[in-house]
Parts: C-alpha cells; sequence; structure tokens
C-alpha cells in the first residue's frame, strides 16, 4: 500500500553525463546529496521518478561520504558511473570540496576514492575483481548473441570476448534469458578498430532495469583485469552504446583505477523532494 507522499528537506539532486565531455554522451546517473540517511523507500521512489539509469545517493560521515546507488528498479551493488557523477557533483556543488581526492564508504563498508587531475578528469579507485576462466552454461552461451572466443566471469557478471569490434557492435543479447538465469551483466568486448582505443565493450543488465548501459565504471574494473595482462600500461577503451562512453583503465597494485570525465545535465538544484514511499 502506498504511503502518503511526504517532503524530504534538504535533498539536493543533479543529474551528470558520466564518462563524456558532453551532456549527449556518456551515461547519464542522477546524483542526491542528503543531510542524513533516509529510508531505502524512498531511496527507491526518488530513483525511480528521477529515470536514470543509476542513482547515487550520499551523506557526510566525517571525512567521507556514505553512498548507496539505486537504478530505477532496486538497489545496486555497485555503480562506477553514478560515483563518478557524485565526486563530479560534489566538486562543483554548493557542497564545495577543498582537494582534489574524495573518500567513499559503501554500504557493505568498501572503499573507493576518487581523485581529480588538473584537467578536469576524475579517477576513480576501485578493489580488484578477479575473473575465473568457467565453463559458460549453454543457455548463457546461447543468449550471448554475437560470435565469442573466450569467457570469464566475475562474480554475478560475466564477460565474453568476441571474435572483432564489429562482432561486439552487432551484439543482440536475448534479455529475458538473462533475467532469468540471473546473470548480474553481460560484458560483450574486442581490441579495438578505432584510432585511440585499446579495446571497445558493450554491457547489459537487464535484471536491473538497464537493458543496455551507456557507459559503465564497474564492468571497466573486470574489463582491466582481463586485458591488462595483455596490453599492460594504461588503456582508453570506448563504451559502444548508443551514447558512447570514453574510459581510462590502469592498475595500482589490488587496485584499479578507472578515469574519465563528467558534464552536468540538470544543475544542482537544493529544493526540497517529494518521495512516495512504499510500504
Amino acid at each position: 500500500m502506498a504511503a502518503p507522499e511526504k517532503a524530504i528537506s534538504g535533498v539536493s539532486t543533479s543529474i551528470v553525463a558520466a564518462f563524456a565531455n558532453s551532456a549527449d554522451g556518456g551515461n547519464p546517473a542522477g546524483v542526491c546529496i542528503l543531510p542524513r540517511p533516509i529510508p531505502d523507500t524512498y531511496m527507491q521512489a526518488i530513483a525511480t521518478g528521477l529515470g536514470q539509469p543509476e542513482t547515487a545517493f550520499l551523506f557526510a560521515d566525517a571525512d567521507r561520504w556514505i553512498i548507496r546507488w539505486f537504478s530505477p528498479l532496486k538497489e545496486v551493488d555497485l555503480c562506477g558511473h553514478a560515483t563518478l557523477a557524485a565526486a563530479h557533483v560534489l566538486w562543483q556543488s554548493a557542497a564545495g570540496l577543498r582537494g582534489d581526492t574524495i573518500a567513499f564508504r559503501t554500504n557493505d563498508g568498501a572503499d573507493i576514492t576518487a581523485r581529480r587531475e588538473s584537467d578536469g578528469m576524475i579517477w576513480l579507485e576501485f578493489a580488484a575483481i578477479q575473473g575465473a576462466h568457467e565453463a559458460v552454461p549453454t543457455p548463457l552461451a546461447e543468449c550471448v548473441g554475437a560470435e565469442w572466443v573466450a569467457a570469464s566471469r566475475f562474480g554475478g557478471r560475466w564477460l565474453f570476448e568476441c571474435a572483432s569490434a564489429a562482432a561486439v557492435r552487432a551484439a543482440r543479447p536475448d534479455f529475458g534469458a538473462l533475467v532469468a538465469m540471473g546473470v548480474r551483466s553481460l560484458i560483450v568486448t574486442a581490441p579495438s578498430d578505432m584510432p585511440g582505443y585499446h579495446i571497445v565493450s558493450r554491457n547489459f543488465a537487464p535484471i536491473v532495469g538497464v537493458d543496455e548501459d551507456q557507459a559503465t565504471g564497474t564492468a571497466h574494473v573486470c574489463l582491466a583485469s582481463y586485458w591488462l595482462p595483455r596490453f599492460g600500461g594504461n588503456l582508453m577503451c570506448w563504451q559502444a552504446s548508443r551514447r558512447g562512453g570514453a574510459i581510462a583503465i590502469r592498475h595500482l597494485g589490488n587496485r584499479v583505477a578507472v578515469g574519465g570525465f563528467a558534464t552536468t545535465i540538470t544543475p544542482f538544484a537544493g529544493s526540497p523532494m517529494m518521495a512516495g514511499a512504499c510500504s
């Protein structure tokens, strides 16, 4: 039963294109800066109302920011592009920060560091995610929708190396089958055929309501573990979605740095929001 709408004072919202230097590129994300924690049902209602692939919710806790992410359908365990958007908003907003480093703490206690370079590029540092070469279940192999040559599993995420960049662009996964199998996301990738980029990829996450993600930070944490041993050094990556996204990756010991630019779509607004909480 739906509870009456209730004003949540002090909630400030923005919409930001992450991994893009223009408002029509990259991956849009909502960013909500909270004065204090609010109920999960309110965060879900706000995320659903904003209608972005993911929305980051954050509030200050001593010298760091507690951060959580919600898609229009559910809370997600990790979202790189919305974290990059959140860092961009914190540096641009009236919440203004001194220095070029922001510490985030996730709901499950993991740490993410954001660092800003002089040209405005933002680097996010995540714990590395190691993949494992596993036998691909036949139903999954049949629903990738692309010619692939190798696969690795990263927890609930599956990464498929395709035969070519053209095969990545042509991929047509079976979204219903991915949801039925409980796949958190399906990443398809190949060496790039574009000057200036080492790899191309696409990412599909219908289980959280995002059939195709436009530019995905967490997918590139997986891509870093997969491709950096082969290429070495720093990689420039292109996510070949409709909007497209330019993402840099590099290893930092047992951590991975994912970098990109961000552009504000809807500026920081400090007016109260209305949220319908469901019980």
